[in-house]
């Protein structure tokens, strides 16, 4: 369906979709990981997709192109079966999450989002310094798996991040012009 991630302008009769959350996720990652803009920067890294929803979906797309090795732990396995044939993903059962060794964990689910912040996808004692944590979730903003992240040092990115990168690159879709970012923020 069309939601807030997805953006139709109508232009020379013709209406253009975007979505957002592909390239406010995917800048969201390159500006904590330090990644250039060309080829493939994510070759050589190994992310963990908790969910197989539709932001899910559009972050391991643009993972898969930009030369990530993706695994994907749903807890509806058979939504994951086709992250496997159209991404090349990997997929293994909710249950195993914890035994991939990735340094880039991405939650795609609603576990942790308001009201249900008390709860987390993923165990804390599997979370280690070198690792990157990404919480798709925006509210709360610092969401258990974020607050437990920070405590064993990981490098965070909450869905706060790319919300914002979203509602900025729908502003420039829609007026032409650069968002006010500082201000969205």
């Amino acid at each position: 369906g069309i939601g807030a991630a997805n953006t139709l302008i109508l232009q020379d009769d013709q209406v253009l979709g975007y979505n957002t959350e592909y390239r406010a996720a995917l800048d969201s990652l390159a500006s904590v990981l330090r990644l250039s803009h060309g080829g493939k920067p994510m070759t050589g890294h190994t992310a963990l997709l908790l969910g197989a929803g539709g932001v899910a979906r559009a972050i391991a797309f643009g993972l898969a192109q930009r030369g990530a090795q993706v695994t994907v732990a749903a807890r509806r396995p058979k939504a994951a079966q086709s992250f496997q044939q159209m991404f090349g993903c990997r997929v293994v059962e909710w249950d195993g999450r914890h035994s991939i060794n990735a340094d880039v964990l991405i939650n795609c689910t609603p576990v942790g989002m308001h009201p249900n912040v008390d709860e987390t996808p993923f165990d804390r004692r599997h979370l280690r310094p070198s690792m990157t944590v990404f919480d798709t979730v925006y509210n709360p903003e610092q969401t258990l798996l974020i607050k437990e992240a920070r405590k064993q040092n990981c490098v965070v990115i909450t869905g706060v991040d790319m919300f914002i990168r979203q509602a900025a690159l729908q502003f420039q879709y829609f007026t032409g012009q650069a968002a006010p970012v500082d201000l969205m923020r």
